[in-house]
């Protein structure tokens, strides 16, 4: 029988023809940028990516102003979770978004401690001589700049801010000064005083004094592996994902056909 013989540029065409139509592993690793409220539902969504994928996902935590420094300095990275809208939109306008998708509200409460629970009653109480109040920096957090507008709204910010002892730069932080009693009260996310009804008493604020700070989830064009960054984002916002948003105290947006 004649043997049959392969020329050298013929294997290696078939070489790389075999690997365009192999099917692509997932990216061994993402680099997410990620506002500090959002820290537990999105580390637990990146554990259940990685159990299906195999992708581990390095979070960047902070607060919403601070990671977009971070970012701009680095240069690099592939996706970004930021606690507002307001931070998607100035990547937006520097052409770093390949693609956004709105995730859950971002709403703030005014959390009082169990301790000054019957003498701070309404948010007007705030202005009583010697009340403690605690409030996110609104250069570094979308909740801080939220309760700039709550202030202004309510007409009183004049007599309201001399008692401001403390500026937090993530909400994290502000919710553990309440927690912990350093202040009396403080305008918190809706999620974390939901998770801790044992340590606070929430007052409400007026819907008319601010708007609802929506948490988006962008996949930025410096993503090295961009399919492996759209396919996490995509499970943040999956049925699966709005779960365990939910479990954190956090309300999806209403998805197509709700």
């Amino acid at each position: 029988m004649a043997k049959r013989h392969f020329l050298p540029g013929v294997a290696l065409v078939l070489a790389l023809v075999l690997v365009l139509v192999a099917p692509r592993a997932m990216a061994d690793e993402l680099h997410v940028y990620a506002g500090a409220g959002l820290r537990q539902p999105v580390s637990a969504i990146a554990d259940l990516f990685k159990a299906e994928t195999g992708t581990n996902v390095v979070i960047e935590f902070g607060g919403s102003g601070q990671i977009m420094a971070r970012y701009a300095e680095a240069g690099e990275g592939d996706v970004f979770v930021p606690g507002s809208t307001f931070y998607s939109d100035k990547l937006e306008a520097k052409g770093l978004v390949r693609s956004m998708r709105l995730l859950v509200e971002h709403g703030p409460v005014l959390a009082v401690t169990k301790a000054k629970a019957g003498e701070i009653t309404t948010f007007s109480d705030l202005a009583k001589p010697g009340v403690r109040l605690g409030l996110g920096d609104p250069e570094a957090m979308a909740l801080g700049r939220t309760a700039e507008d709550i202030l202004k709204a309510s007409g009183m910010a004049e007599k309201i801010l001399p008692n401001v002892t403390v500026r937090a730069a993530t909400v994290k932080q502000l919710a553990l000064y309440v927690f912990d009693g350093d202040v009396d009260a403080a305008i918190i996310a809706a999620s974390d005083a939901a998770m801790n009804p044992d340590k606070v008493t929430v007052v409400a604020i007026p819907k008319e004094w601010y708007t609802v700070e929506i948490v988006p989830v962008v996949v930025l064009t410096t993503a090295k592996e961009p399919d492996a960054a759209e396919a996490f984002a995509e499970k943040l916002a999956s049925d699966e994902g709005r779960a365990v948003w939910k479990r954190f105290g956090f309300t999806p947006v209403a998805s197509d056909g709700e």
